[in-house]
């Protein structure tokens, strides 16, 4: 049976969320979600956005009223805060099946029928979850796709930010190489970590994993909500055949590439972007995947240096300062939305 002809036999939810005025993308992802013809609700967090969400749908799709639930808040509460208060509420709706998609996550013909399609075919596997192409923003997952090897997280226990001398030696012999598809592209590909756009749970897997830590607020909360399949043993699989395409380029569209790409963003960035980037990861490597704790500071002491040095040298200490104060309150577990920096 092909995809679009499959009749749902599960209550199936999709969370996005919304913030300042993303009207243009939100517009474009609404009738999309729809047209996968599964969807029994949408569920649109909306994290204190600049104008009025819920009006601007009863005016522009008056055709999806009764489907769409908006879920305002007094205040941004960042991917964390807004992913767990829409998957929480899904749950509650008895919700059999969450499909997560960001604001600009534009799922394609049959992104959403042919995952639950695969599931139906692995549902004894237990603990797993299902995730979407998204091909644009996210390199390491398109490597995957064609087959190449990709350290994840997973696979450099002590990095710091996912640096380590270790790896930064092996790679002097080797030139940097521009990435280009280098095989078939694979149907299914299992992955170690995955983000938000593009996730689909079953029930049964928020029962064992719970939702996203609030606590995170922006940046590495999907890395590790995502990591909890792991951690427990189940699985993570991507079906290439499911597409989301991303209408936005991420500041950050690597997030595991950190050793080579991560100075430049962090410290061009600054402000609140680089400090909840540098504080939620340092805490999620520091407490998951430092089993020599040593070993981890002492990559930490290195990689700190050489930040210092490019701050120095593009003029961009302010930066820095930010960084290696995230870096000390992700050690000491101060998480939570930051009030010393301008709210976002």
């Amino acid at each position: 049976m092909e995809p679009s002809q499959v009749i749902p036999e599960h209550h199936i939810v999709v969370v996005t969320v919304t913030y300042g005025d993303r009207w243009p993308h939100l517009s474009q992802v609404i009738p999309a979600v729809f047209q996968q013809g599964i969807v029994d609700q949408l569920l649109i967090v909306d994290n204190a956005s600049a104008y009025n969400v819920a009006v601007k749908i009863r005016a522009t799709f008056p055709q999806f009223l009764d489907r769409i639930l908006v879920l305002p808040q007094t205040e941004n509460l960042g991917s964390a805060g807004g992913f767990s208060t829409g998957l929480k509420k899904a749950y509650a709706l008895n919700a059999d099946f969450v499909y997560l998609i960001d604001d600009d996550n534009l799922p394609e013909d049959q992104a959403l029928p042919i995952l639950y399609a695969e599931w139906k075919k692995i549902a004894e596997k237990g603990l797993v979850a299902l995730l979407s192409f998204r091909y644009k923003n996210l390199p390491n997952l398109k490597k995957a796709a064609y087959g190449e090897k990709v350290r994840f997280f997973h696979d450099k226990p002590n990095s710091f930010l996912g640096f380590s001398v270790t790896n930064a030696l092996a790679k002097l012999n080797k030139p940097a190489k521009v990435h280009t598809p280098s095989g078939a592209l694979l149907p299914q590909v299992k992955i170690l970590q995955a983000p938000y756009g593009g996730l689909f749970l079953p029930r049964a897997t928020i029962d064992r994993i719970g939702f996203p830590n609030e606590d995170f607020y922006l940046y590495t909360d999907d890395t590790e909500y995502s990591y909890r399949i792991i951690q427990q043993g189940g699985e993570i699989l991507m079906f290439t055949d499911s597409r989301v395409k991303d209408l936005e380029t991420s500041w950050w569209s690597d997030s595991n590439s950190l050793s080579k790409k991560w100075s430049v963003p962090l410290l061009e960035e600054g402000g609140f972007k680089a400090y909840y980037s540098a504080r939620n990861l340092t805490w999620f490597l520091w407490k998951n995947l430092s089993p020599n704790p040593l070993l981890f500071l002492f990559n930490g002491l290195i990689y700190l240096g050489y930040l210092l040095l490019m701050a120095i040298v593009s003029k961009r200490t302010k930066a820095f300062w930010t960084i290696l104060r995230a870096v000390k309150d992700g050690l000491l577990g101060n998480l939570g939305k930051n009030m010393r920096l301008e709210k976002h």
